[in-house]
């Protein structure tokens, strides 16, 4: 739904701030700006749905309302900005930060970038993608907030940000004052849903014709893969996962894993939940999706025979946990990703 702009913004338009800080990802900071421009041109221009054309003339548009040119030249402004053009005197409706390549800036970001981010979330909204995520959880502003980010930045945001609220199996959370999208791609999900704050109903679906992408809600979990973290520094918890490894897919039970460790039941619970976020029999039912996933891109197999080789004696009850796991039935996940 679209916000209620009084008319001093619309004259003005909303202005969109893009950071190219270090290592962003320059696809996505050219490419959003590009996705604005086009939002705007298509919010200012009738539109005819039933030719696919564009002309002058007034036209049965959006809504089953008659189209009018915008007084306006643009709805959205957007303007890429590096960190040397900051300046808190210079106030935005929406502040992004995209996907970043892998580096230690946004690990680290200054401290003028985040206190120039505190000042403009005084009016703006701030939004992320992928590695973005980190540098606004940098700030106070995901206080009591839900947020999202690449999943496997699981174990790195943790480690970092324990305290926040981070939900991975969504690509896109709108929290109203904050959006923060997931995957590296899902620039493109937290663009369309900026315009949706601000255009006119109908104008994001018709940007996803012109674009030829799906502008449909989607699910980050249908992507998520099961990647346990080695490197969390306890080794005998370490120890622990690689016999799961070796032994899969005849998986122990708690008290026998802990004494594989020589490590007593409930020490062994706090310290393996404490490093992998994952109680060892969700962790070992997680493992067992995942190597079900594996099988059903890489084969033909019926799903029966994955569900035993992931270690279920009833395909049912293995189905029922994909579903809950994946956000899809085996069926529709191996149409999604299979590779034959």
């Amino acid at each position: 739904m679209g916000r209620n702009l009084d008319n001093k913004a619309i004259e003005n338009g909303v202005r969109i701030a893009i950071l190219a800080y270090p290592n962003s990802l320059k696809s996505a900071v050219y490419g959003l700006e590009e996705l604005f421009h086009l939002a705007s041109r298509l919010c200012r221009e009738p539109y005819n749905e039933s030719s696919g054309g564009r002309n002058g003339e007034q036209k049965e548009g959006l809504n089953g309302e008659k189209n009018r040119e915008q007084k306006t030249a643009s709805l959205f402004l957007p303007q890429v900005l590096t960190l040397d053009q900051l300046s808190c005197a210079e106030v935005f409706d929406v502040v992004i930060l995209p996907p970043g390549q892998r580096s230690d800036f946004y690990l680290q970001p200054p401290d003028t970038l985040i206190h120039w981010l505190q000042q403009q979330a005084q009016s703006a909204i701030i939004c992320s993608a992928c590695a973005g995520s980190f540098i606004l959880a940098a700030t106070p502003l995901l206080s009591g907030k839900r947020v999202t980010t690449h999943w496997a930045f699981e174990s790195l945001f943790k480690a970092h940000y324990p305290n926040v609220l981070l939900d991975l199996d969504q690509i896109l959370i709108n929290e109203g004052s904050v959006i923060t999208a997931g995957g590296m791609m899902s620039w493109l999900d937290l663009g369309f849903e900026v315009v949706a704050q601000y255009a006119p109903s109908g104008i994001v679906p018709l940007m996803g014709k012109y674009l030829v992408v799906d502008t449909g809600r989607r699910s980050q979990r249908f992507y998520r893969r099961f990647k346990p973290d080695l490197h969390h520094g306890d080794a005998l918890i370490r120890t622990a996962q690689e016999h799961l490894e070796t032994v899969f897919p005849n998986l122990p039970s708690v008290k026998d894993l802990a004494e594989q460790v020589a490590m007593g039941e409930r020490t062994f619970l706090r310290r393996f939940e404490k490093v992998t976020q994952y109680k060892p029999k969700e962790y070992m039912q997680r493992l067992r999706i995942q190597k079900a996933c594996e099988r059903l891109e890489e084969s033909r197999a019926p799903f029966e025979t994955i569900a035993r080789e992931a270690g279920y004696e009833d395909a049912g009850a293995c189905r029922k946990r994909f579903v809950h796991i994946m956000g899809l039935t085996p069926s529709e996940f191996r149409q999604r990703f299979s590779e034959g």
